[in-house]
């Protein structure tokens, strides 16, 4: 995948929360565990998948700096919409490296400027 280089390129060490899934214990308390203890978090929204939606929910619970990735702006949901998303696309045949650079550039922003990738308040608040 791109994400485990871009990370590495920003200096951290990648680590996905569903990693030990299989392991004995609730699989939400690692999720949470694992988005607790991380620096960033790089969410990929393209699919809409609804477990990447929960754990954007945590992390934005936690105040941590999240990076938003998608293929496309029809799966970022309206309420997401208003944070900025890193748009990629998969018939440029250089989207993998211009991935990873963005990618790993906004890390790095999130990083040194961890209250410009944060949610802080609640929506509607």
């Amino acid at each position: 995948t791109v994400y485990e280089p871009a990370i590495q390129k920003s200096g951290l060490r990648p680590i996905r929360a569903d990693d030990d899934m299989f392991r004995t214990g609730k699989i939400v308390d690692q999720i949470w565990s694992g988005i607790h203890s991380a620096k960033v978090l790089v969410a990929e929204l393209t699919g809409r998948n609804p477990n990447v939606f929960y754990e954007l929910g945590l992390a934005h619970a936690l105040q941590k700096p999240v990076v938003l990735v998608s293929s496309n702006e029809d799966d970022v949901p309206f309420d997401v919409q208003h944070i900025r998303v890193i748009y990629y696309n998969v018939f440029d045949p250089f989207w993998g490296e211009k991935l990873i650079a963005k990618i790993a550039e906004n890390v790095l922003s999130a990083l040194q400027n961890p209250g410009d990738a944060i949610l802080k308040k609640p929506l509607g608040a």
